[in-house]
């Protein structure tokens, strides 16, 4: 009896080992963009440093949740990561306006995988250079990013300052281009370029967004209703 309570405790085990391995094995599937149902999912931002704006696929941070809402209408699919994730997660080491931050919408089509757009705005809190001083002031921006056309950046330069990387849009001299990476499938990264515009002290300023480079992926049995989206923010 004694020798056949043992084996049922080490099939248990077993059993809970398998289960636990399946659930992460799934939870680390790429998100599925085809899947018609409403659900949590989540992603990682690459994290390169600032004055790397070509360095790819290197450094993620930690997984943000991100609400999935697919649109059969028009064969899309939206995916919001709430301001506030952005804010106390991706960015929990900047110095910004707290609440600033708007969610983090990105739209792709389900056919192709290409992100028709990526929109994230907020403020960021920066100590500009004003030469016999210096001050901290809010530097609001906006940042728009997509797979359906190539951007790069100029040599990094300094104004006020801060070190910014111009946007530059053809391949001429002194314009590093960055491909972009459309959502791929079989492994959920994406790279989506474009621009960032931020505005301080009447001085307003384009430079390349590094941050459209993700990976996107599945969260074992999350289906929840779309209040729980609210919730986060």
């Amino acid at each position: 009896m004694e020798r056949l309570m043992a084996f049922a405790r080490l099939a248990i085990a077993a059993l809970v080992v398998i289960t636990v391995a399946d659930a992460a094995a799934r939870a680390a599937e790429p998100m599925d963009l085809r899947d018609p149902q409403p659900r949590w999912i989540s992603v990682r931002f690459e994290n390169s440093p600032s004055d790397r704006p070509g360095q790819l696929a290197t450094d993620y941070a930690a997984e943000l949740p991100a609400w999935f809402e697919p649109d059969g209408a028009s064969n899309r699919v939206r995916v919001s990561i709430a301001g506030s994730a952005v804010e106390t997660g991706w960015f929990r080491q900047q110095r910004l306006r707290a609440g600033s931050f708007s969610d983090f919408v990105w739209t792709f089509d389900v056919s192709s995988g290409e992100v028709l757009s990526a929109r994230l705005r907020g403020t960021f809190i920066r100590r500009l250079d004003f030469g016999v001083f210096g001050s901290d002031i809010d530097l609001p921006f906006e940042a728009e990013m997509t797979t359906r056309s190539t951007v790069g950046f100029e040599a990094g330069r300094r104004t006020l300052g801060q070190l910014v990387f111009p946007l530059c849009e053809r391949a001429e001299r002194g314009c590093t281009l960055v491909a972009p990476v459309r959502y791929d499938p079989r492994t959920g990264y994406v790279n989506a370029v474009g621009s960032i515009v931020a505005r301080a002290v009447g001085v307003v300023a384009r430079t390349f967004s590094p941050l459209g480079e993700a990976i996107f992926a599945e969260r074992d049995g999350v289906h929840r209703v779309r209040e729980d989206f609210a919730a986060a923010h």
